[in-house]
């Protein structure tokens, strides 16, 4: 039975490695409490201040996206738990891609708990807490086309090609949720790039561009030796198709066609790198630490 929580998170301790997680709790032998998906160092939980580390095959290999993830809530979906309580080689995948699922999806004050037993007989109690909110009504019902592509997006960003887990600030067009703070500015300068894309449709697809518009913020990040390198080259599911934005008056030649004024962010986004392409402006843009 998977259950909602709308309580304060546990102490935790938690690592992840390529695909696979391994975590312990520090207040109750029989519970873990995976990852909370915001940097903890910063405690803040209103921006787009997150962590990453979903790896490339965790995105593609779970049993999840074409699991009937979409037809109901998270909370209320019977082939969903069929694929969490998986005892092959896949159920990893499919717990780590739905913790990080919920954390994108649902709010700081929500949390999903299940349960599933291993191979020797184990049982296992897995609490998963929500994080950025970004598709809040998911929790109960069907998916919108936003909801699912906005998570998407989320998802995308927070793929770590080594499985590394570092701090991101994420940024969209008319999404309050991920309002940027100044000092959020000031301390994540370097504009990687932006994702979108929908990985609950068939087939599945992400597309990933470089830098944000003008190249804006410092040359480069601590963090590109750690496995951020979805946005500027493949990565797994994930397409990268170019520069995000090199001019306001093109209409050829980059993947984006709205911008920030402050370049915060990138919108309007397609993958034929055209003007009059069919875009999206459910694009979520990253920033790191330089």
């Amino acid at each position: 039975m998977i259950t909602m929580r709308r309580a304060p998170l546990l102490l935790f301790s938690c690592a992840l490695a390529t695909g696979a997680m391994a975590c312990s709790d520090l207040t109750d032998a029989g519970i873990v409490n995976d990852e909370d998906p915001l940097t903890s160092e910063n405690g803040l939980t209103s921006n787009g201040l997150t962590s990453n580390g979903l790896t490339s095959n965790g995105l593609t290999s779970n049993g999840l996206t074409s699991n009937g993830l979409t037809s109901n809530g998270i909370t209320s979906n019977a082939l969903v738990m069929q694929a969490l309580r998986d005892q092959s080689a896949t159920g990893p995948l499919s717990r780590l891609f739905f913790r990080y699922l919920v954390s994108c999806a649902l709010g700081p004050n929500h949390s999903v708990t299940y349960t599933w037993t291993d191979t020797t007989g184990q049982l296992h109690t897995e609490v998963n807490p929500g994080g950025l909110g970004l598709a809040p009504y998911w929790e109960s019902g069907p998916p919108s086309q936003t909801d699912k592509e906005v998570v998407s997006a989320c998802l995308g960003a927070r793929t770590n090609s080594k499985g590394v887990t570092v701090p991101l600030s994420l940024r969209g067009k008319n999404i309050s949720g991920l309002s940027v703070t100044s000092a959020e500015r000031a301390s994540y300068t370097f504009g990687e790039g932006a994702f979108w894309g929908n990985v609950f449709t068939s087939p599945p697809h992400l597309y990933s561009c470089s830098r944000v518009a003008f190249n804006a913020g410092v040359n480069t990040s601590q963090y590109l030796a750690q496995g951020r390198t979805c946005a500027a080259a493949g990565c797994g599911l994930i397409t990268y198709v170019g520069a995000c934005y090199t001019s306001d008056i093109a209409t050829t030649g980059q993947t984006c066609y709205d911008r920030d004024g402050s370049k915060d962010w990138v919108s309007t986004c397609n993958a034929q790198k055209s003007k009059f392409s069919a875009s999206t402006d459910n694009v979520l843009t990253t920033w790191l630490l330089p």
